[in-house]
């Protein structure tokens, strides 16, 4: 009786494994099978550095793709190769990534921080993220949010 649960029991956990190892939607690939505006966008802030990791991933029936760069630095971009997330780490953010209004906004309100990373939001209205210091609505916009920074500096 015990032999035969056990047996039972290991094919369901087996069965398990292999659905879920098989179904995976996220694999790595090469940079170059980035889409071109990605990497056109890696190139034009980033020229220094190389890629040290890319993945693909499938999210709500689309392509996405997370770039990580010798520096730490990581991209996510959508489908079209449009970047939706840069995270410099340890470093402040190449200028022109922000917005003008965003940055003058930024730089004056907190002219000894420096912006590492930034996210784009899609959807509507500005959204109160747990890690947010400052959302911006769009580039006309941008209300008077509270902020707490990090000893790191501005999110």
């Amino acid at each position: 009786m015990k032999r035969t649960f056990l047996a039972i029991f290991l094919s369901i956990i087996f069965a398990m494994v292999a659905v879920a190892c098989h179904g995976s939607d996220e694999k790595e690939i090469g940079y170059t099978e980035l889409p071109v505006q990605a990497q056109q966008f890696v190139k034009q802030y980033f020229p220094a550095a190389t890629y040290s990791r890319v993945e693909k991933e499938k999210d709500n029936g689309k392509w996405e793709y997370e770039a990580t760069l010798n520096d730490g630095t990581k991209i996510d971009f959508n489908n079209k190769g449009e970047w939706k997330s840069v995270d410099c780490k340890f470093s402040a953010l190449p200028s022109g990534i922000i917005p003008d209004v965003i940055a003058a906004d930024i730089a004056q309100r907190y002219p000894s921080q420096q912006p590492y990373k930034i996210e784009k939001e899609i959807g509507h209205g500005a959204k109160d993220h747990p890690h947010a210091q400052t959302v911006f609505r769009d580039e006309r916009e941008v209300p008077r949010l509270p902020a707490l920074f990090p000893a790191g500096g501005l999110l």
